[in-house]
This record gives structure tokens, sequence and C-alpha cells, in this order.
């Protein structure tokens, strides 16, 4: 028999059921090679993370950058970061535990604000922090950005309020009222030169039309809501793709104009209709490579879009089934990320093969090779990666002798074979990986699919494979 190509996705496509999946890609993404490459693309590992700064906190409730200074909200506290990272220094105590908005706005020093959910508001300065709202004409609010001077706040019954031009101070009556559906508003997004107006069933667009007291005016309304406040991302200062958002029926979508286009995968739509809690839902973004990722996360998953390329992955972190990065900023020319393990900052990096010293498996599974005579053994199975990786100087054996681990499974991927082990190479050891010359057991009418894992902290770069019945075919 001739030699048969394992069929690898270039997108995670799990199934509702493992014996319906089209393969997996956790903790890695797709990238083209050029024309003359071995192969038309590559799987690469994520990035990883270091250490930018430490804090004695926990439960990350978002950041802020003003003047130099990184400002980050934890349970119960507001810490502050420079550029040089290192030990946080607190600014003072924050009401509150839930994620929650922070805006700042033109003034020459100033005026910086946290809202949450919860109705909790802060207003702060580099050394201390007043949890109250210094306007008591602003009611009760539930988010909170900022645009051509004003900062605005959103209402859970649909108002949004507007301060002075580049002040604290809130006319009673300088507010405007989404009226498009009586679905209140959850959350507001400045992009673009637009207040992106989130309720739970529709999105209104409202630009600044100079009026008084407040300055603007709708413009569209979208008939798309937002299914959490922690839904949308892709906004951000020094990502600006555009927002991305998980609507009000459970599918994730971008704007094209003022037109939602769906971008999710049934795989992962069902996984957010099963999420009963959306608020457990947390969508981030951040840029590595050239490739801007929008992730979205809860306690139970994570899946990763590429908008580079328009594709998805999966990811988790070490003994944990989502992955540790939580609302990324871009800081100090730098990606900074939240850690769901511990109260410090970690950042995101392409040169980090592990997440501050534990594991960062990359994990990729093929769909079933349904093109090979059933009931056959495989007496062969040949798989290309990018080798002699190893590092010298590196953690032994690690990084000094690294590996990746080989399994398949012939009954739909309910059940797994033990890994057979094949080294990587040590550094500047290039070699082919791996030849399985011996018996791996009959394929069965599911066909066969393999299973690869790499957890050395070492660059990690998979090709492509291929198997044969006939051990002396390659």
């Amino acid at each position: 028999m001739s030699v048969v190509r394992i069929p690898f996705t270039v997108q995670t496509a799990p199934g509702a059921k493992s014996q319906e999946g089209g393969g997996r890609i956790v903790n890695g993404y797709v990238e083209e090679l050029g024309d003359q490459a071995p192969n038309k693309t590559i799987i690469r590992r994520a990035p990883g993370m270091v250490n930018f700064g430490t804090s004695a906190r926990s439960g990350y409730r978002g950041a802020i950058v003003v003047n130099d200074v990184l400002y980050v909200a934890f349970n119960g506290k507001l810490e502050k970061w420079t550029s040089a990272g290192g030990a946080s220094v607190n600014v003072g105590n924050l009401n509150g535990t839930k994620r929650g908005f922070f805006a700042a706005n033109n003034n020459t020093t100033p005026d910086k604000v946290f809202v949450d959910p919860d109705g909790n508001i802060a207003v702060f300065t580099p050394t201390s922090v007043t949890n109250a709202y210094p306007d008591a004409d602003l009611p009760a609010v539930n988010s909170v950005d900022f645009l051509d001077g004003y900062l605005v706040f959103t209402t859970g019954d649909g108002r949004a309020y507007a301060t002075d031009l580049n002040s604290t101070s809130v006319n009673s009556l300088s507010f405007g009222k989404a009226e498009a559906k009586p679905d209140g508003l959850v959350r507001v997004v400045s992009w673009g030169g637009r207040l992106l107006f989130f309720g739970t069933q529709t999105t209104e667009v409202w630009t600044d039309a100079g009026t008084t007291p407040f300055p603007f005016a709708r413009s569209s309304v979208i008939p798309r809501g937002l299914a959490g406040p922690y839904c949308v991302s892709g906004y951000e200062d020094g990502f600006s793709r555009g927002p991305i958002w998980v609507g009000d029926d459970s599918c994730v979508y971008r704007l094209d104009g003022y037109t939602p286009v769906k971008v999710s995968v049934p795989d992962l739509e069902g996984l957010i209709e099963a999420v009963s809690d959306k608020t457990t839902l947390e969508a981030t973004s951040y840029i590595s490579r050239g490739h801007a990722f929008w992730q979205l996360a809860c306690p139970a998953w994570t899946w990763v879009l590429d908008i580079s390329t328009s594709q998805w992955a999966q990811a988790d972190s070490y003994l944990v089934t989502r992955t540790r990065r939580s609302g990324a900023i871009n800081a100090f020319s730098k990606w900074l990320s939240g850690d769901t393990a511990n109260g410090n900052l970690q950042q995101i990096t392409s040169t980090a093969n592990d997440e501050v010293g534990s594991p960062l498996r990359l994990r990729i599974e093929s769909g079933p090779v349904l093109n090979f005579p059933v009931g056959t053994v495989v007496g062969r199975a040949d798989f290309y990666f990018v080798t002699g990786v190893g590092i010298a100087t590196g953690d032994d054996p690690d990084q000094t002798t690294p590996d990746v681990e080989i399994s398949w499974s012939d009954d739909g991927g309910l059940n797994w074979s033990n890994p057979i082990t094949r080294p990587l190479g040590r550094q500047s050891e290039s070699m082919q990986l791996a030849s399985l010359v011996s018996c791996t057991g009959r394929t069965s009418w599911q066909g066969r699919r393999w299973r690869l894992d790499i957890s050395s902290a070492v660059y990690a770069g998979f090709l492509f494979a291929t198997m044969s019945e006939n051990p002396r075919l390659s």
C-alpha cells in the first residue's frame, strides 16, 4: 500500500462528541509558509508568559495606563506599576470583587475612574482611592468609557450619562437613553470615534453631535445584543481590529460597517449556549508574532480566534481547563495580562515556551485516517517536526533533550493508547521524527486518529505526517 497523509486540521474542530471531531489544536496556531516550504502551513505553539510584575493581591479585575503608570484593580485593592515592573505599589482600597472598567479623560491631570457591574465606583490619583463619585448627580452605573473629552457611563435601565468636558462634573440632564428596544444597557465601548451602547438585545451606535447638555446622538442600531458585560474585546488601544463580541444568541460577531458578521463555529456556539451564567464569559485580545488573537474564556474552557487567519484554536493551562491569561492590556510596548493563578502580571510573548515556569502543552489531534484498509496493521507512521530545538544551556532534561509524546485512537477518540516518546533533537541536531516501525495496532471502521503532545519548553513547530501498513515505506 502507498503512503497515506494523516489529516491534521488547521482549525480546531472537536465536535459535540469526539467521534465526530475533525481534529484539535490546543495552545497552538497555524501560520502559512513559503511556496517552496516542506508544507504549506506549520502549527506553532501559542505564545507563553514571563513575569512582568508581582503583587500580594488576588482576583485580577482590569487595568489602565495613564501617564506611563499602569493601574491594576484586584479584589479590594488598587495597585500600580511603572515600566520597570517588579513589585507593585498599593494605591488604596478599592471596593468590590467583580471585574470592572477603567476610563480617564484629557484633563491636564487626567481624572481617572473605575466602575464595576455591581455599581461600585471609584476615582483615584497616583496615591489615593476614593470609593465614591464626586458628583451626586450621577446615579448608580454599571460601565464607563471615554470619548472626545467626556467620561461616559451606562445604567441598567438604558441611560447613558456624560460628564462635562474633561471634568468629573455631571449635569443631571446630561443623559441619553437607548430606546431601540427596552433591553437596558450592559456596557459602553468607545471605538473609532463612536460609542457602542450594548444592550441585551441590541447595540446602539452614538456619535458626538455637539448637543447640550448631552453631547451624543444615536446614528444607528445593530440588531444584536451582548451576552454579558465582559463578552466584548478587540477595540483596545494597541489592538484596534474592531470590537468582537458574544451576541445574545450565543454566537460571536465582528462588525462589517454596522452589520454584525458571525465568526464563531458551531462547536464553540454550543459551549457558549451551555454556560448558564454569561457573566463568567470573558473576552480579551492580544498580539504576538504579528497575529491578532481574540480570546474567549470561562472556568471550563478557552477558545482563541486568530483574526489574522480567521481560524480558531483551543487553549488551557497546566492542570486547569482554562488559560491563565486574563484581561490583556498593551502597556510599555508589551502585552501584559492578569493571571488567574495568582496576583502577578505576566507578559505574553512568543519568546516564552512555557507559562512562567509551568508547562504550556501544545496538543495537536488529527482527524480520522479513513482512506486506509479497515483492520490493517499500521506498520509505520512518520511525523515531521522542526528539529534540533533543544537548548544546551536550558533545564535538563526538559529543554536539553526535548521530546514529543505520540498516541493514537481507533475508536473515534474515546480512548487513546499510552504515548510513545520520541526526541525532538538536542540543539542543532536535525533529525526525521518520528518513525514508528513496530505494530501500533489495527485500524477500525472509525479510522485511526493520532495525538501529538509537546510539553518541553522549547520551540515547537509541526509540519505534516504520513502512515503506511508497510514499515519500509516513508
